[in-house]
């Protein structure tokens, strides 16, 4: 990846990103909004541990694992179909009655366990896509020499909002353990009106105009060559992040010292916020697809330091250098997206790079495990290396088709 284009660094900057009308109130918005997803997961643990047992806690985080893996390509879809006002009003009306459900158990003595599946059902199946709305909206009101930027900060936001959410839960948990999920319910509801009241979102998305009656069950966006190289080099790339916390979390074993694992982990988030912040202050020349594959090679071979460290502060140093590159990573492949997605499908391309992180993570972080117990942490970290390296030879290898070009003819759409 080359060095920074200064020529245009001070328009290419979050001060000119913020300046441009409603942005400031959008990205606020999406930061409420997705607060829920930082704290739901770990607030049903703990409901589950209070109510039940632990069996309760992993049935009622499976559950909202998998309504959220079917049902966000789904939302996606609507999005791409509706106004984005009435897809995001419909889903925060939703997740607010199931949060709220879910408050209103924890104070239950003993709430069935049918009801508790429900509303963990209802909370995965209905968290507003809010973060597809975003990365679809950007590109209509955002400059191109800008548009980095701005995708840049949706991932910032994003990794703030898993540093925040575990304090909010233990922060809210103790003054009442249903707190969490409640103020969870009032973020996804404010949060929404927030980012409507922008004026970014009012109308419907692209491509809703130009069909609107699309059959439910097509493959959509799955049906493009590019989306599917894409969506590959997502599902190499992304579960490598959470590989590495699998090698963290069997440093901190091997030493028997829990505490490293929160150390090590919050140093990796400070590290990915820092990154994507400096990522996102200048503009880069050459194509997202080139820059995410060089990105990705750094995290390999951040990924192989940590087999080699010799202890544990060297093992957190490793992860920190791997982590400044999550945030642009993550900024780049949703600015990817935005270019390989069919006509009127971008939304539902966005969700499909989520749902892959999420089948990439069910499928290699056993793996992880069962290295890291047979050869310890030294095999889940050459396991994320492998999958980073992956990823980037895919990715580099397949540039030219997740890059346009000045002669490319306007996409069509696919699977209408």
């Amino acid at each position: 990846m080359t060095g920074p284009d200064r020529g245009t660094g001070s328009s290419n900057s979050y001060r000119a990103l913020l300046a441009i009308p409603g942005t400031a109130r959008l990205y606020f918005g999406y930061l409420l909004a997705r607060m829920p997803v930082g704290v739901i997961g770990l607030s049903l643990l703990l409901l589950g541990q209070d109510t039940g047992g632990t069996a309760r806690s992993g049935l009622l985080v499976g559950a909202f694992s998998a309504a959220l893996m079917i049902a966000t390509p789904l939302l996606g879809r609507a999005l791409d179909t509706y106004p984005a006002g009435r897809v995001l009003s419909m889903a925060a009306s939703v997740q607010c009655a199931a949060l709220f459900l879910l408050a209103l158990c924890w104070s239950a003595p003993r709430p069935p366990t049918g009801l508790l599946l429900a509303g963990a059902l209802l909370a995965g199946a209905s968290l507003p896509p809010a973060g597809p709305a975003l990365r679809v909206a950007l590109p209509v009101f955002v400059p191109d020499d800008l548009l980095t930027t701005g995708f840049t900060a949706e991932a910032v936001i994003l990794e703030t909002v898993y540093v925040i959410g575990p304090l909010l839960v233990g922060g809210l948990g103790a003054v009442a353990g249903w707190l969490p999920l409640a103020a969870a319910g009032g973020c996804t509801a404010a949060g929404v009106a927030v980012m409507l009241s922008s004026g970014r979102l009012a109308g419907p998305c692209a491509g809703a105009d130009t069909a609107p009656a699309r059959a439910l069950w097509t493959l959509g966006p799955l049906a493009d060559g590019g989306v599917r190289r894409l969506l590959l080099g997502a599902f190499l790339f992304l579960p490598a992040l959470a590989v590495v916390e699998v090698a963290v979390a069997a440093v901190a074993g091997e030493r028997d010292r829990p505490e490293l694992l929160g150390v090590v982990m919050a140093c990796s988030a400070v590290a990915s916020l820092a990154g994507g912040l400096l990522f996102g202050m200048r503009r880069w020349p050459g194509s997202p697809a080139s820059h995410v594959a060089v990105l990705a090679g750094w995290f390999a071979v951040a990924s192989v330091l940590g087999a080699l460290a010799p202890g544990p502060w060297p093992v957190g140093a490793a992860v920190a250098l791997g982590s400044l590159v999550v945030a642009p990573a993550l900024a780049l492949l949703g600015r990817i997206g935005g270019v390989v997605a069919p006509e009127g499908r971008a939304a539902e391309t966005h969700t499909w790079l989520s749902t892959m992180n999420n089948c990439g993570q069910a499928a290699t972080l056993p793996l992880a495990g069962f290295l890291a117990e047979r050869t310890g942490p030294e095999g889940a970290f050459l396991l994320a290396a492998g999958l980073a390296g992956a990823a980037a030879l895919f990715l580099l290898n397949n540039r030219r088709h997740l890059t346009p070009t000045a002669t490319s003819r306007p996409r069509q759409p696919v699977g209408t």
